[in-house]
């Protein structure tokens, strides 16, 4: 579905815990996530910071989608 969009011109980014699928497959954009069970999230935080984190990868994903790419490209966020 991701590549069918970009296709059609229109950027997409997926949040992804095993990114090396991802770029594998051929998907464009790829925002390294939390862990498997939970990608685009980390219950083990505190309800305050889980929440930064959530922001930063829309954040993310956002930049992500704003970017010019020639190829599959990795996006990671940043806890700190």
């Amino acid at each position: 579905m991701q590549k069918e969009a970009e296709r059609a011109g229109i950027p997409s980014a997926l949040i992804t815990a095993i990114p090396s699928v991802a770029k594998s497959v051929g998907v464009s954009r790829i925002i390294t996530g939390g862990g498997i069970p939970y990608p685009a999230g980390d219950p083990t935080l505190p309800p305050d910071r889980e929440a930064e984190f959530r922001r930063r990868l829309v954040e993310k994903a956002l930049e992500a989608i704003s970017t010019k790419i020639a190829e599959p490209t990795v996006f990671h966020v940043s806890l700190a």
